[in-house]
Formats: C-alpha cells, sequence, structure tokens
C-alpha cells in the first residue's frame, strides 16, 4: 500500500487508524496429543532445542488456566483479528485451538510484536500524551501468558469459567447517512500475488455541507478485507466510474485529483471519531472514495458484495475544524538531503523531511494525531516538533512494520491537546535498512522475483519508498 498524496488536496481527516492489535503468523499443531507446551519454548508444541518438554500441572485447579485467566485475555486483545471468518490465519475461540499456540504466543509477546503496537517510549521521545487504545499487554496480563506457559497451559474447569468481555461495539450510533457499494468483487490469489487493492465509490448523501464526527466502515466480508482508507472525493468525480469502482488502484483514489483523507478501518476498529468539540467539513455533492485492500483467502475465492459506510454528522460547526496534513516526501514539505534514495546494501540509513506548519491565523491549533509511512525498507520514523533550540518529539516507531500501521490519536480533550505555535517546524526522520538483514526486504524483492537489494529512491511501487507523516491537527478560529 502506497499512501501518496495524489492530488494537492490531501489535507482533511478524521483520522487513520491501521491496522489492528492481531496477527500471529503461525499454525495449530495437533492438539490430540494434549499440553506438553514448557516456558521458553520455541516453537508451538515443546520445548527448545536442548530442552526437556514436560507436562507441567494440567489439573482442573491448576491456575492460571484457559477458562478462568486466559480465555478472557485472549477474547480482549486477540479475537478482534483471530476468530473464525476473520482476516488472521487461525482462530483462537477455544482451549483445542489455543493452546497449541501458547508458547508462539509468549515469544511474540515478550518480542512485542503482538499484539501489534509500535508507537512506544524510547530514550529519544516521550510523546507529549498517551495514546488511545494502546493495544501493548500490561505487565500483569504478560506475567499470567507466562505462568500458564509454565503450567502446561492447562485447561481448567469449564464450570468455573470466567466470563468473556464482550467485544467494543464497532456500529456508529445514529447514523445520518450511508451507502454502500455497487455489484460485488471476487478476490482470489493469483499466483503468489495474495494483496490487491481496489476502490469503491460510494454517496455519503448530504444535500449541505456538513460537518462529520464520526465513520464506521462496514466490511463486506471480513475474511478477506485487510484495512481500508477512506478518503473525500470534494468534486464527486468518482461518480462517472462505472460500476463504481476502479480495480488495481494501489495505495490511491483510482486517478481521482481533489481528494482528501477521511480516515481508516481496520479489523475490530471502532467508528471513527475525532475528538468531543471537533469536526470534518463534507462539502454537499461530495462523495466518499474507499481503497479496499483485499488479502485473498489461500483456501480459495471469496466475495465482498457489501462493503459499506456510515457517517454521523451535525450540520453546526463545531469549535474546532480538523484536517489531516500529510507531510513528508511525497508530500509538504522539503527533503533536508534530497533526492530520497537508499542505496542497496545501506543499512540505518536516514532521509529527513523538514516543514514550516503555516500559521493561518487561527487562535488556537492543537495536534491531536500523528501516523508514520514508509514502505518495505523503513525501520523507524520519527516526528518532531522544531521550536527554537528544542525538539519535541511527537511519535516514533522503533521497530516499524509496513503491515501494521494507524494512526495513533492522543488520550485527551483537545483544549489539553499539544498546542502548535506560530514558528513551529515539523521534522519527519525515516530510517532505512536495505539489506537481506531486513526481513521486509527479502519478502519485497521475493514479490518482484528478485534475491539482491536494489537502490531504492521515491515512489508508490514496492520497490519504491515513502517518508510520510499524516498529523491530525484541530484549529478555532
Amino acid at each position: 500500500m502506497g499512501m501518496g498524496t495524489r492530488g494537492q488536496g490531501l489535507v482533511l481527516g478524521l483520522g487513520l487508524v491501521l491496522l489492528g492489535a492481531c496477527g500471529d503468523d503461525g499454525s495449530p499443531s495437533e492438539t490430540n496429543a494434549g499440553p506438553t507446551t514448557t516456558a521458553g519454548s520455541g516453537d508451538l508444541t515443546g520445548g527448545t532445542a536442548g530442552e526437556e518438554t514436560t507436562e507441567g500441572d494440567t489439573s482442573p485447579a491448576a491456575r492460571p488456566n484457559w477458562h478462568e485467566d486466559i480465555a478472557p485475555l485472549v477474547a480482549a486483545n486477540c479475537r478482534s483479528c483471530h476468530t473464525a471468518g476473520s482476516v488472521a490465519p487461525f482462530p483462537m475461540d477455544d482451549y483445542e485451538g489455543t493452546w497449541p499456540l501458547g508458547a508462539a504466543m509468549l515469544l511474540q509477546v515478550d518480542a512485542a510484536t503482538m499484539p501489534p503496537w509500535h508507537a512506544v517510549e524510547t530514550t529519544e521521545c516521550i510523546p507529549p500524551a498517551p495514546f488511545q487504545h494502546d493495544a501493548r499487554l500490561t505487565e500483569d496480563d504478560k506475567q499470567l501468558l507466562r505462568d500458564w506457559v509454565a503450567l502446561g497451559t492447562p485447561e481448567g474447569d469449564p464450570a468455573n469459567a470466567a466470563p468473556i468481555p464482550e467485544p467494543p461495539s464497532t456500529d456508529l450510533a445514529d447514523p445520518s447517512g450511508s451507502d454502500s457499494m455497487q455489484g460485488s468483487l471476487t478476490i482470489q490469489p493469483e499466483g503468489s500475488r495474495l494483496d490487491f487493492f481496489h476502490c469503491l465509490s460510494l454517496d455519503p448523501g448530504n444535500a449541505e455541507d456538513v460537518f462529520l464526527d464520526g465513520i464506521q466502515v462496514i466490511p463486506g466480508n471480513d475474511a478477506i478485507v485487510h484495512h481500508v482508507l477512506v478518503y473525500l472525493d470534494v468534486d464527486g468525480a468518482s461518480a462517472a466510474w462505472p460500476g463504481g469502482q476502479v480495480l488495481d488502484c494501489d495505495g490511491g483514489t483510482g486517478g481521482v485529483g481533489n481528494v482528501r483523507l477521511a480516515g481508516a478501518w481496520v479489523p475490530g476498529a471502532q467508528p471513527i471519531r475525532p475528538p468531543e468539540g471537533v469536526g470534518v467539513r463534507l462539502p454537499a455533492g461530495a462523495r466518499l472514495i474507499l481503497n479496499m485492500h483485499y488479502h485473498a483467502a489461500v483456501t480459495g475465492p471469496e466475495t465482498d458484495d457489501g462493503t459499506g459506510v456510515a457517517l454521523h454528522w451535525t450540520t453546526d460547526a463545531p469549535e474546532y475544524t480538523s484536517e489531516l496534513m500529510l507531510i513528508g516526501a511525497p508530500g509538504e514539505g522539503d527533503l533536508v538531503d534530497p533526492p530520497l534514495l537508499v542505496p542497496s546494501g545501506a543499512s540505518n540509513h536516514v532521509e529527513a523531511v523538514e516543514f514550516d506548519v503555516p500559521f493561518i491565523g487561527a487562535v488556537d491549533v492543537r495536534l491531536w494525531a500523528v501516523a508514520a509511512h514508509m514502505h518495505k525498507v523503513g525501520i523507524d520514523m520519527k516526528v518532531s516538533i522544531l521550536r527554537g533550540n528544542d525538539e519535541l518529539c511527537m511519535l516514533q516507531t522503533p521497530a516499524y512494520d509496513f503491515d501494521w500501521q494507524r494512526l495513533y490519536q492522543y488520550d485527551v480533550p483537545i483544549g489539553d491537546a499539544f498546542r502548535i505555535q506560530s514558528g513551529d517546524r515539523v521534522r519527519v526522520r525515516c530510517t532505512y535498512d536495505n539489506t537481506l538483514d531486513n526481513p521486509s526486504v527479502v519478502e519485497m524483492l521475493q514479490e518482484v522475483g528478485l534475491d539482491q537489494p536494489q537502490d531504492v529512491s521515491q515512489g508508490e511501487g514496492t520497490l519504491d519508498e515513502m517518508c510520510l507523516t499524516a498529523v491530525g491537527i484541530a484549529y478555532r478560529l
């Protein structure tokens, strides 16, 4: 997926929440032998080489056990994706399907790769406020998982099962308008190709200018819809698309120029809402373009025959108007040392973009969200505000992963959010590893039939790169 500018107006947005808290890449092993996992094992069924695998305490009274302790933990943190019919490669709906994965789960949790969450505190970055919906497990939860694996992943007594938390509602209350796709799309693998990007045009149905304060993407098939980018087609140009679709539109908007990024959907996502008192202007006659990322099911063809959106809006202007500015390459700002070029074989290669924030005469300008976007060569991004001699870090993703992107929204009221001042400058620092030590580079080369790194320059394609942040601001005139 490229998140390119594709037109000059990509500034307005509700937010971008790219890719939810799920996604182990292992697979279940045979379960009829019963639990035999030990703590520290490096595979799905037994001990690491050189270690003896033991049965552990599998009595119904053993604690922690699945029914009383682990099932609620998995339901709250994994099953937004790892459930039957969803995008994850295997479900974690019950004990039989989950206990063989105990050691692999522990390894990924300890390595901070699951649940996916990349906005972390570092020695050079302490963000100005916590982020909403932080997917990281607490230390108590991690220890609970460690203890369960050490005991041999006991099941416990179903009669003592703890209540399973209800998933958060993904329904937008009292929608003001909605629309769904015309016709259907059948997605199936094409050789080794599993990922497809298709664009849909939808009519939000507003007869006058309104202000969005809620948006819900309704996927037509959870098994193949990997994520969705939502754009405002300001002029309604996509109404001319035959059947309301453009196939193979990459990460863009099907050739439509005057667009504004409005938000995104990921598996398990709640409706997108900007902070209280903030809204996004949706002009009368505008349409929505949904950039659909489908990941084909290896089991055979799957059909999306119903993806749509529901919106909530008000006709009254909110206190703050929201904009989402794309800063970087491509986007607003200037490369510090142009052009963007990552030589083959380069590790820890740094590119940077800086941008003077335009002071638009607003009384009050707040930063409420920030995102990181690179392609397969990127390994770290840092977004800062330069103010005089100070560098104030807004976000760092030191283990950046192309497959798990999101907009990070600060968990504070808009009046307490970071305040942008006249003279502030945004700095986006991107670090790349264009060697075979980077697993994403190996994957990228395999996709195009190569086995050695190539020079990488700026662009939309698989062998191209970006250095781009999406900065959500809200201003009060």
